[in-house]
């Protein structure tokens, strides 16, 4: 495994990447290979006429808005991703060929799509509440209801997504509001980051293998093991996992912080990860 070497990583969103701002990057770069690939992949050029709230269409928008942006040719020694910015990020250091990884996030569009059909799913971010008490509705929920309501990404100490059955997100929601916290839907069609993924890991792992065509020129940082994938290897079962396992991302900034990277710089559309930052000061990551 490559050793971190430097002071700064390159870090990228995951879908909460902003939408306008994707679509800004993608019409100053139409020229780009893989921007005329992503055009070819949806058929059209015409941003505005597709549905930014579509996961199979936000996704890989966000992916090539993050390797083609203003950001993409900064120098790192890490490369870190929030939930599918994994994959982004390993592109970016060159374990994944662009436009494989563009198939590689379309596939991975398409599993959620193909869960919703069987199993309706969905995400919802609770905030102001700290992990006790999200996880106390997390479990009466889920003990009323049935069913799988997951705790599928920790953003700060306020701020927790749950992942699940579409019921119990929706019930999640209400009772959290009704009880003080701010809870919101996530535009996300599927539930990341849930046991409901678990049936999509084969088909998902196949694909990542695919596009996995070597190592990466710098470690890719996974945000679900907090651990450095270095080899072939450890990417396809990181990547893999990263489907079903939680996203902690102050314990990756921590984990970044004691691999010796002082500062970050955000490689993707909109500043989610720049305004996550207040909240795990260690770590500075800045915009290009």
């Amino acid at each position: 495994m490559p050793a971190v070497t430097g002071p700064r990583a390159i870090a990228f969103p995951g879908q909460g990447g902003d939408w306008r701002a994707a679509v800004e990057i993608l019409q100053a770069q139409a020229a780009h290979p893989l921007v005329t690939a992503l055009v070819d992949r949806f058929g059209t050029s015409d941003w505005d006429a597709l549905d930014g709230l579509d996961t199979a269409v936000a996704q890989p928008v966000v992916y090539v808005a993050g390797l083609v942006g203003p950001a993409a040719g900064v120098d790192a020694t890490l490369a870190m991703g929030h939930s599918l910015g994994e994959i982004t990020a390993a592109a970016w250091a060159g374990a994944i060929d662009p436009e494989a990884g563009l198939d590689l996030m379309i596939a991975r569009g398409a599993l959620g799509t193909a869960g919703q059909a069987e199993r309706p799913g969905a995400m919802a971010a609770v905030n102001r509440w700290e992990a006790p008490q999200v996880e106390w509705l997390r479990r009466t929920v889920q003990a009323d209801l049935g069913g799988v309501l997951d705790v599928a990404v920790t953003n700060s100490a306020t701020q927790t997504v749950l992942s699940g059955d579409a019921a119990l997100v929706d019930a999640a929601i209400e009772r959290a509001n009704e009880a003080g916290a701010v809870a919101r839907l996530l535009p996300i069609g599927g539930a990341y980051h849930s046991s409901l993924m678990a049936p999509a890991v084969d088909g998902f792992r196949a694909a990542v293998e695919s596009a996995v065509s070597g190592p990466p020129r710098v470690p890719v940082l996974s945000s679900t093991l907090q651990q450095l994938l270095g080899t072939p290897e450890e990417l396809v079962d990181g990547l893999t996992r990263s489907l079903v396992l939680a996203v902690d991302w102050p314990a990756t900034v921590a984990a970044a912080v004691a691999f010796g990277v002082e500062r970050a710089v955000e490689a993707g559309p909109g500043d989610t990860l720049s305004r996550l930052a207040r909240f795990a000061p260690e770590l500075v990551i800045d915009r290009p």
